[in-house]
Order: C-alpha cells, then sequence, then structure tokens
C-alpha cells in the first residue's frame, strides 16, 4: 500500500537569504552543427547507429545506444569505440 504524498507547503525565506540560480549556459554552435550533420548522413544511409552521451545543461547527462550499435554482432567494436572515447575524454587536460 503506498502512502498518500504530504500536501506542498511553501516556507518563506528568512531575511538576507538570497536564492541563487545558475546562469543559462550558451548554446553550442558546435554540437549543433555536428548534429545536423549526423542526421544528414544518417538521412543518407551513412549513419547506422549511435553510441551517446547527451550532457544537459542542468548537470544531468543520458547514455544512449541506438541502431546499429546495439546489434550483437557489433557489441565489441561498439565497446572499443567507447574505451578510445573515454581515452580521448582523459587525454582532454
Amino acid at each position: 500500500m503506498n502512502p498518500e504524498p504530504l500536501p506542498a507547503t511553501q516556507v518563506p525565506l528568512p531575511m538576507g537569504v538570497t536564492v541563487l540560480k545558475p546562469l543559462p549556459r550558451p548554446v553550442s554552435g558546435e554540437t549543433i552543427e555536428t548534429l545536423e550533420k549526423l542526421l544528414q548522413e544518417a538521412k543518407e544511409g551513412q549513419v547506422s547507429g549511435l553510441a551517446l552521451v547527451v550532457l544537459r545543461a542542468d548537470g544531468r547527462f543520458d547514455l544512449r545506444l541506438r541502431g546499429a550499435a546495439t546489434e550483437e554482432s557489433n557489441q565489441m567494436g561498439v565497446a572499443g569505440m567507447l574505451a578510445a572515447l573515454q581515452k580521448m575524454t582523459l587525454e582532454l587536460y
């Protein structure tokens, strides 16, 4: 049996407390260009699958495998490419 959710209440902030909001992140033109290029290549049949790490503006991320990247026959190839991507990331700085 699930208990009923507690009612939401608002508590006023005491004087002198400042609520900080994160600054909006600029749009990444490089990211947009890459996605548009990949979309075009996929429409032309040149891209058959994707292994993605999506970093969101709020700091969350998604991991996704799509298309041919999910096929058993490509499992080791995709794993190798992800290891190479990890190496590239660690060598950035």
